[in-house]
């Protein structure tokens, strides 16, 4: 009977996840149509007459999809948000160390745990750039998408750095990483839940790379008991990669130099995230009464 009970647990909590998923999609596919049809009508209604090859390249231009994806991620904060919410609510409150997750020790871990992995990233595009040229090359089209003259510097740097973190990580380690952890133990659960957030970027390179970073921000989370902590490391994370660009960028050094010193940088970061994640583990090593009267405490 327990190993019955066991298994139906893990069913039903993968078949949460898997709905949870499936209305992330539902919800990128139902704006993404609707968009594309009020384009249309305004273009009907203006009498403006484009050719079809000019109307897809105003779908796939890099400012309509940047709109696109944060106008996706307002409905998910919106939606995900309230469910939450209402979920926490119901179960009751659980501790949550917020004064440790802003202490100067937690923030200044996460800053060299997502630097390392930016690094460590690079490694996964190489990799992709040997073995997958030309998957790599459908990558670096996604990735002039992201660039930072897309859109004006600081809109740019909301919706990649701030905006799409808070609605990834309501879906996925908020929803998807929570409602696993109900039939599943702590590794099984953030291999899943990194395994859909890999498949959700829906791309070979962005999805080997988001899907291990999945698994890191499900241990961030499970560690600090908390959105705010996933959120924060996410955020780093994605703000990281604007800043190492433009250090390459500033750097006096020729491409050649440059190079050298960002892989020599890029195979330290193995290392170091094995020492950040340890020194993560330390901070919030605590007992469960600890942790406790910390809460009531602030």
């Amino acid at each position: 009977m327990r190993r019955d009970g066991g298994t139906m647990k893990k069913l039903k909590s993968i078949g949460f996840a898997a709905l949870y998923l499936a209305i992330t999609f539902a919800v990128q596919f139902i704006l993404m149509f609707e968009l594309a049809a009020q384009m249309l009508i305004i273009q009907f209604k203006n009498s403006v007459t484009l050719s079809s090859d000019r109307v897809m390249e105003k779908f796939q231009s890099y400012s309509y999809n940047l709109i696109l994806v944060s106008l996706i991620n307002l409905v998910l904060i919106c939606g995900f948000g309230l469910w939450y919410y209402f979920i926490r609510k119901r179960t009751g409150p659980s501790p949550v160390p917020y004064r440790k997750i802003m202490s100067v020790k937690s923030i200044g871990c996460m800053v060299g745990l997502a630097v390392c992995s930016q690094f460590v990233c690079n490694l996964i595009m190489i990799g992709f750039q040997l073995v997958q040229p030309e998957v790599f090359k459908e990558y670096l089209k996604l990735a002039e998408g992201l660039d930072i003259n897309v859109l004006p510097a600081w809109l740019t740097l909301f919706i990649v750095a701030v905006w799409a973190p808070l609605a990834e990580e309501l879906v996925f380690r908020a929803m998807i990483f929570r409602t696993l952890r109900k039939g599943f133990s702590l590794i099984p659960a953030a291999v899943i839940s990194g395994a859909l957030f890999g498949i959700y970027h829906m791309n070979w390179v962005q999805g080997v790379y988001a899907g291990l970073l999945g698994i890191l921000l499900a241990y961030i989370y499970e560690k600090t008991n908390s959105l705010l902590g996933s959120y924060l490391f996410h955020l780093i994370f994605n703000l990281s990669s604007y800043g190492i660009e433009a250090l390459q960028k500033a750097l006096p050094f020729p491409e050649v130099v440059t190079g050298l010193i960002t892989m020599g940088i890029t195979f330290v970061s193995v290392g170091g995230i094995i020492v950040f994640i340890i020194c993560f583990s330390k901070i919030y090593k605590k007992s469960q009464n600890e942790e406790i009267m910390q809460n009531e405490n602030i």
